[in-house]
């Protein structure tokens, strides 16, 4: 009982001293002591904002594993050398290139070659036999765009290829087993220079460092068993 008429006590006078310290700021802040009178203040006071500062949009990023649009942006125009063959892509390579016929080099077509080539070069690989490399030609005018049937186009070199021979050797896998021969034309962005006598797979190796853009085509070839 004794807590409970604190309580009561206390209350009327705590409300008394707050209207009491209210009035007092209201009468204090109407005049300045010198004749002139201030507008009564505002209650509550003017809400204030803390100051913002701008932060630059950030552009959306492309999903993982899309292309950036930005740096496509920035690639030469043409960059999608392509290569076509006398078959459809993939399909049985004709025998007359072949080591059970005439054995002529076919004729091939492509389009698009980088601008910034400063020569070409076209190569066949046996990709079911290690690699094994049946023609190597570089130092082809970057502005030819076609090679002519069992043609060597000027004003390119000649490289020997894994049988020994220097220039074209048709397909000719073990009676039986189909291969996949690869076909490709490589832009380069230098000359290709190497040592004379050098492994054509070693060639093939340096061609791909200095591509700066390359385009192929496969033919099968299977011979009666």
């Amino acid at each position: 009982m004794r807590r409970d008429k604190i309580r009561t006590r206390t209350r009327p006078y705590a409300a008394t001293s707050i209207a009491a310290l209210a009035a007092a700021l209201v009468l204090g802040s109407c005049s300045t002591g010198d004749g002139r009178t201030l507008r009564p203040p505002r209650f509550p006071p003017p809400e204030t904002t803390a100051p913002t500062t701008s932060t630059p949009e950030m552009p959306d990023l492309p999903e993982i594993g899309e292309p950036n649009p930005s740096v496509a942006d920035e690639l030469p125009a043409g960059v999608s050398l392509t290569m076509v063959a006398p078959w459809p892509n993939g399909a049985m390579v004709p025998a007359r290139y072949t080591c059970d016929a005439e054995d002529l080099s076919p004729a091939l077509n492509w389009a698009n070659p980088p601008a910034g080539a400063v020569e070409l070069a076209l190569t066949v690989v046996d990709l079911d036999a290690d690699g094994y490399v049946h023609w190597i030609v570089t130092g082809i005018d970057p502005e030819r765009t076609s090679v002519a049937e069992n043609e060597q186009p000027p004003p390119g070199m000649v490289w020997t290829n894994t049988a020994g021979v220097t220039g074209w050797s048709g397909p000719c896998p073990p009676p039986g087993e189909e291969h996949i021969y690869q076909f490709t034309v490589h832009a380069l962005n230098q000359p290709l220079e190497v040592a004379d006598g050098e492994a054509a797979t070693l060639l093939i190796s340096k061609l791909n460092e200095i591509a700066v853009d390359q385009g192929s085509v496969t033919g099968t070839y299977t011979r009666a068993g």
